[in-house]
């Protein structure tokens, strides 16, 4: 089975037998880890089993069928529905105008491959594939705008980093602001409810784009002045409603030009807020996690860092030492050696050795205290 997206997921069979127009739902054989599969269109099974083709169906499908073809004979449709399965499609629904119920091995082979089989009730089969229809569509949609964001947040800060943003916000006004919400679970209800929710609160700001992205919501406003669109604790009762799992990270007010920071500090905010568990976290207010959230989105970042760890490793590889593991610490304690020493249940002498040890390691012998720790916890972002 294809992997899903990171994130929300995309449309799947649980989706499906949420279909209004279903009617009544019993499940012939379903197992609920089998309910992710991802559905990608709807096909209608109809003379198929007469003429023996089924190469029009395929992985990504979930198949709808009236049984019409079968005269009312059982044998007739465990051997097309077994077909199915063997094209991997994602899901079968079978219309109850037939009183079918599936063979041993028609169900052996649904286990087999982890393929739902559903009996569905009277609804009219036009009206089911509409309706299912709509909702690949959205999901595609959604998956379009969030393309776009992210084609937005890999954009170098820059003339060309506004033009891309003018495309997507014509009445952008000069500055913009970004907010990224998690709802924790992922559910791709709530997530629709919650778009709408945001889409209703936000109604008066002309310049605004709210897309799917990553594990939640990403917002971006643009406005005229450089005043805050979104204010401490305004982005928060944003939220208010959605459970006590819910979180908003906040970017700055930055000029149009340096769009794609704002989407990176939005993202990185609220990934601080989930680790710290409060509501809401403004970039501002992000402190040393913010310069490890640099680090981890630059190539340079993680190689400078990478670079001094490789030495203390390579003391410790030539030296049989401990310096990796106690230099850490030494950065937990904020540098304070008696501290570090009880930590690591060491004499302060024998810390103060390896201390000098990390000065020869990091040719720093003329560095003060002050200029090591500052080094060394930069090494540990």
């Amino acid at each position: 089975m294809e992997q899903e997206r990171k994130g929300i997921a995309m449309i799947d069979v649980k989706d499906m037998t949420t279909l209004s127009t279903l009617g009544a739902l019993v499940p012939l054989s379903v197992h609920r880890e089998w309910l992710d599969r991802p559905v990608r269109e709807v096909a209608v099974m109809d003379a198929e089993p007469l003429t023996g083709d089924y190469q029009a169906f395929v992985p990504g499908d979930a198949v709808f069928t009236s049984l019409g073809f079968s005269g009312g004979r059982k044998e007739v449709v465990d051997e097309a529905i077994r077909a199915l399965f063997q094209r991997d499609i994602a899901c079968v629904f079978v219309k109850d105008t037939l009183p079918y119920t599936p063979s041993e091995a028609v169900v052996a082979e649904s286990r087999r491959r982890c393929i739902p089989l559903y009996r569905y009730g009277s609804g009219l089969i036009e009206q089911i594939i509409s309706e299912a229809r709509a909702l690949i569509a959205e999901d595609a949609r959604e998956d379009r705008l969030e393309s776009v964001v992210r084609a937005l947040m890999d954009t170098p800060d820059g003339e060309s980093a506004r033009r891309a943003l003018r495309e997507v916000l014509p009445a952008e006004g000069g500055f913009v602001q970004a907010a990224m919400l998690s709802l924790g679970e992922g559910d791709k209800l709530v997530a629709s409810a919650f778009k709408s929710h945001l889409s209703t609160v936000l109604d008066s700001v002309p310049a605004r784009l709210i897309a799917r992205f990553e594990e939640g919501i990403m917002v971006l406003l643009s406005g005229s002045d450089d005043g805050q669109l979104f204010s401490e604790g305004e982005a928060a009762s944003l939220v208010a409603g959605f459970g006590s799992r819910s979180y908003v990270g906040l970017s700055e007010v930055l000029p149009s030009d340096l769009v794609p920071t704002a989407l990176v500090e939005a993202r990185a905010a609220c990934r601080q807020a989930e680790a710290d568990g409060v509501t809401e976290k403004p970039w501002t207010r992000m402190g040393r996690a913010g310069f490890q959230a640099v680090v981890a989105s630059s190539a340079l970042g993680q190689r400078a860092c990478a670079a001094g760890l490789g030495q203390l490793a390579a003391w410790d590889e030539a030296h049989k030492g401990d310096l990796v593991a106690s230099m850490a610490a030494y950065v937990d304690c904020g540098g304070d050696i008696n501290q570090t020493a009880a930590m690591l249940c060491q004499h302060p002498n024998s810390l103060r050795n390896r201390l000098a040890n990390a000065r020869k390691a990091l040719s720093m012998d003329a560095a003060t205290d002050k200029e090591l720790f500052a080094y060394l916890s930069m090494l540990y972002l």
